[in-house]
């Protein structure tokens, strides 16, 4: 039987602390991500009840649109972990459509300071994404 080439790092590889930090916060916006789908779901049954089938919908599409950012968070913090390059990639998009999605509930919603979350998060994650370490450890430098 042969050896896997795509395993984990072994231990000749280093432990980079930035590495870890960036997975730390890339799980953490995949756990709020998949709390916000839930909420929004259950929102969705109140807002249909006295709105309507239209505004239900629109609130059902945010929690899918949330459900599928938990997801690619998740897959970008593997991919992290395993070290990859498309990984700073689609972390780096992440935030993007992270920062574009909290625009979007600012203007569409009442303004709550939560959404400051939302960015805070985005802001962190791209900053320890230019870290120099972390762009090595992932093949973008």
């Amino acid at each position: 039987m042969t050896a896997r080439t795509d395993a984990a790092p072994n231990a000749a590889t280093p432990r980079l602390p930035m590495v870890g930090l960036l997975r730390a916060l890339l799980l953490t916006e995949a756990a709020a991500g998949l709390a916000l789908a839930v909420f929004l779901s259950l929102v969705a049954d109140v807002v249909g009840d006295r709105s309507g089938i239209a505004d239900e919908t629109n609130v059902r599409f945010a929690a899918g649109g949330a459900f599928l950012f938990a997801l690619f968070a998740a897959i970008a913090s593997r991919g992290t972990r395993r070290r990859r390059g498309w990984a700073w990639t689609m972390a780096a998009i992440l935030q993007v459509l992270l920062a574009i999605g909290t625009g979007i509930a600012i203007m569409v919603a009442e303004w709550h300071p939560a959404y400051l979350l939302g960015f805070g998060l985005a802001s962190a994650v791209m900053l320890v994404l230019s870290v120099a370490s972390v762009r090595r450890a992932l093949g973008q430098g």
